[in-house]
């Protein structure tokens, strides 16, 4: 028998894309996966895309290929699934590079989770758990954009989509046994959905840690100064941290230094960022001392009271009981965020609001309704 590590094809031709897309048209799925690099930009820069398909495998060069339009096609074709494992930065890559996601996709990850076997699993682990084989991953960090690509680099991108094209059927008969097929597809679609939207600028703030701990006003200032910091890091193409560190911008709203000699009270700026952004930052606070009240945002949500800590317990307790009966790793039915916001507004969150409803989410909400 051929080994399929040894018959991979490596496509770096437009007219070699054609043909294996041709080919792959014809696949009752594809398992695909992408290496990249993101050290010194926002944006990845694709070095490998893989693809099983039909139990073959195959590399594909993005820096020599200029006519993506079968493929694309194909990662748009709803009757072909596409199975990929922990899929977030993956579609960040996609995006960047087809302006599309492919759907409808099916992340392992999340299927394993569904499945029982364990939240947040790595590849390694899955592999493991599924097929008793263990997967060494010594090339995770190496140069993806250096050509000619070694063959162990090689050897490495075409293992994950070796093993994902048997893992899928494995998954798919798992939950399709206990009912839960759909379930991991309306997961899936959720997250498709989220990537192909544009991330709002203006709504990084609410990322920051401890955003709870700022008035309204300085909420206001945290918010225009990181949509700021985010519009100067896509147009220059750096990460974030390179302009300005999350902890940099919570303590210049926070602070609000009244001019340039008082930056040195914030010891995450950095003497390069104050040259460079110095004046700017000092903008962005007069404009946000100015803002009208109406302007301010709503408070963000503070820490729990040790009564509503008490409420979170118990209703943990019940999630972890359902997901228990159900055979799903408590932490992929049931997001901490979302018993918190339980809580908090006595209304289901959107993530309760389909195949979780009848499971679990009226069952909470039920429980917000009686007195603590």
């Amino acid at each position: 028998m051929t080994d399929p590590l040894e018959s991979r094809v490596y496509i770096d031709t437009d007219a070699a894309l054609n043909a294996a897309c041709k080919n792959w048209a014809t696949a009752a799925f594809l398992a695909i996966d992408t290496e990249f690099i993101r050290t010194d930009t926002f944006y990845p820069i694709a070095g490998l895309l893989q693809v099983g398909a039909n139990g073959e495998l195959y590399l594909i060069d993005p820096l020599s290929i200029s006519d993506w339009s079968a493929f694309t096609a194909l990662l748009r074709r709803m009757d072909l699934p596409k199975v990929i494992h922990s899929c977030s930065e993956d579609l960040e890559v996609f995006n960047v590079l087809f302006q599309c996601v492919p759907q409808p996709l099916l992340d392992t990850q999340i299927g394993a989770g569904l499945a029982g076997m364990g939240a947040g699993l790595s590849y390694q682990r899955l592999v493991m758990d599924c097929l008793g084989v263990h997967v060494e991953k010594g090339e995770t960090r190496s140069d993806w954009l250096r050509r000619p690509l070694s063959e162990s680099q090689c050897v490495y991108a075409a293992l994950d989509v070796l093993y994902l094209q048997r893992i899928y059927p494995i998954l798919c008969k798992r939950l399709d046994e206990k009912g839960a097929l759909g379930w991991w597809q309306e997961d899936c679609a959720v997250i498709t959905a989220q990537a192909e939207k544009p991330t709002d600028a203006s709504e990084y703030y609410l990322r920051i840690k401890s955003l709870w701990k700022l008035s309204t006003r300085q909420q206001y200032i945290l918010k225009i100064l990181c949509a700021w910091r985010e519009t100067e890091a896509r147009e220059r193409n750096i990460p974030r941290g390179r302009v300005l560190k999350d902890a940099a911008c919570f303590e210049i709203a926070r602070l609000q230094p009244a001019d340039s000699s008082q930056f040195s009270r914030i010891k995450e700026l950095s003497p390069g960022s104050i040259r460079r952004y110095g004046e700017a930052i000092l903008d962005l606070l007069a404009e946000g001392r100015s803002a009208d009240d109406g302007e301010l945002p709503s408070p963000a949500p503070k820490p729990l009271t040790p009564a509503q800590t008490q409420r979170y317990k118990q209703f943990k307790a019940v999630a972890e009981e359902v997901a228990d009966q159900l055979g799903v790793a408590p932490e992929v039915f049931v997001k901490k965020r979302d018993i918190e916001e339980i809580i908090r507004s006595a209304r289901l969150p959107d993530a309760l609001t389909t195949w979780r409803k009848p499971l679990i989410g009226d069952k909470l909400l039920a429980l917000s309704e009686k007195k603590a």
